[in-house]
């Protein structure tokens, strides 16, 4: 009986031993994370889009809803901390309207189209992961007030117009990072043909990240 009890207790320890080697190595190389490639486009119907990747929809009280299209939130990947509009403030087209950062970057979202904002979605100061989540809907940044509504709309895509812009965008990006990109990230970020890998954009070095902002955002 006493042999037994020593057995076990060697093998036991042993076992143990073997946990914390392995356990050890995954700290050193690090957890693997899936790789998703850039999902399809699909944009809601009723869905504009404006030139600096920024959305607007229109409610049934005339404001227009607006947040960042999916090319932006699938190139970071994901948002830490937004920074919002303040209500009442004024808007100007093609000027900041909300900040999103995600690991020590951060992006400038421009407004679609002039006006006042009327409400700011402070439910994302508590799930600012909402915004690349679902861009969409629970994502939205603040409903504005247009100065003119027919203009304001004028300039924007909808339709299969939006569609066709953002496949080329996506198209584009691919490009973009296919220059820019470090040499070893160029095949992770492009291993999917045509579809970058979700969180590509965050492979740049500060010079490809300034560079992605003035050529998406500007």
């Amino acid at each position: 009986m006493t042999a037994v009890l020593v057995i076990f207790t060697i093998i036991l320890f042993i076992t143990i031993d073997i946990v914390k080697v392995r356990m050890a190595h995954r700290k050193e190389v690090g957890e693997l994370l899936p790789v998703r490639a850039f999902s399809d486009i699909r944009l809601p119907q009723g869905l504009f889009l404006g030139g600096q990747h920024s959305w607007a929809r229109l409610t049934s009280l005339g404001e227009l809803k607006i947040g960042m299209d999916e090319l932006l939130t699938q190139a970071i990947g994901s948002v830490d901390r937004v920074e919002l509009p303040e209500v009442g403030g004024k808007v100007v087209k093609g000027e900041t309207l909300a900040t999103v950062f995600h690991g020590g970057r951060q992006l400038k979202i421009a407004s679609p189209i002039d006006g006042t904002v009327v409400v700011a979605n402070h439910g994302l100061e508590q799930d600012p992961a909402a915004i690349a989540e679902d861009p969409y809907g629970s994502g939205w940044l603040a409903t504005v007030w247009p100065t003119e509504h027919g203009e304001a709309l004028k300039s924007l895509r909808v339709g299969g117009k939006a569609v066709n812009w953002m496949r080329q965008e996506t198209q584009r990006f691919c490009d973009f990072l296919s220059v820019e990109a470090a040499p070893t990230a160029v095949g992770a970020a492009l291993a999917d043909g045509a579809h970058p890998v979700v969180g590509a954009a965050l492979s740049l070095d500060d010079k490809g990240w300034a560079e992605f902002q003035k050529e998406f955002l500007n």
